[in-house]
């Protein structure tokens, strides 16, 4: 379902510009759509087709809504790198500095998202070996019970302070892509915000979850999403 969203991006970055006359883009615009695309790719396709043990199963209106999502975010950032925003250098001139710190907020934190990720990925793997040695010592074939209803609480990295530290990674990393397109930039702005307004309701709601399943022992001092805060 996020597969169309780097998709579109991409088309667009291709065509919009032959269609308003601009003869090339700067290569920060591309530099930006290079983040998005590589994010999504990680996302869309290498998480769920070569990394995750296992998918749970999706209701079909969040499958929409997200799709939806994905394609309109994709054009109002696709339609501010490919034309409608900078398309000169005058705009890049003298922010490389702001660009630096950005893309190194930018890949630090999509290499934390992704090993936030796969903490619990590892889970599932976990649950799944202890599955085939369980059945292999009963003498029989491993079965196909599905390890989606494993849960645990990891211990590594922000995990000790927040339960839900794959969104906050996540947003900062988006954080960095704003910065790199500058305060003008709306759609990365307006994605960010999308983002934290969508997924701190599910961090909040899992964080209760995570109580009536270990017991507020278990989680202690750990927060939802944002360590020390909420």
């Amino acid at each position: 379902m996020e597969a169309p969203g780097f998709i579109t991006l991409l088309y667009i970055m291709n065509t919009l510009p032959k269609e308003l006359g601009i003869a090339s883009l700067p290569r920060e615009n591309w530099v930006m759509a290079g983040l998005f695309t590589i994010h999504y790719i990680y996302r869309a396709l290498l998480a769920p087709l070569l990394l995750n043990p296992s998918m749970s199963p999706m209701q079909p209106t969040v499958w929409a809504g997200a799709l939806c999502f994905q394609l309109i975010n994709a054009t109002s950032i696709g339609g501010w790198l490919a034309g409608y925003g900078p398309t000169g250098r005058n705009y890049w001139a003298g922010r490389w500095g702001y660009i630096e710190v950005g893309l190194m907020i930018f890949g630090v934190f999509f290499l934390a998202n992704i090993f936030h990720d796969d903490e619990l990925r590892e889970i599932r793997r976990a649950a799944a070996r202890n599955q085939k040695r369980a059945a292999e010592a009963r003498g029989e074939k491993a079965g196909d019970k599905s390890v989606d209803k494993v849960y645990m609480m990891p211990e590594s990295g922000l995990f000790r302070a927040v339960l839900f530290p794959h969104y906050f990674c996540e947003w900062i990393e988006w954080a960095g892509f704003w910065m790199v397109g500058g305060l003008q930039c709306t759609p990365a702005r307006s994605f960010l915000l999308n983002e934290i307004s969508t997924m701190t309701p599910r961090a909040l709601q899992g964080k209760r979850w995570y109580v009536n399943k270990f017991g507020a022992e278990k989680v202690g001092s750990r927060k939802a999403v944002v360590p020390g805060l909420l």
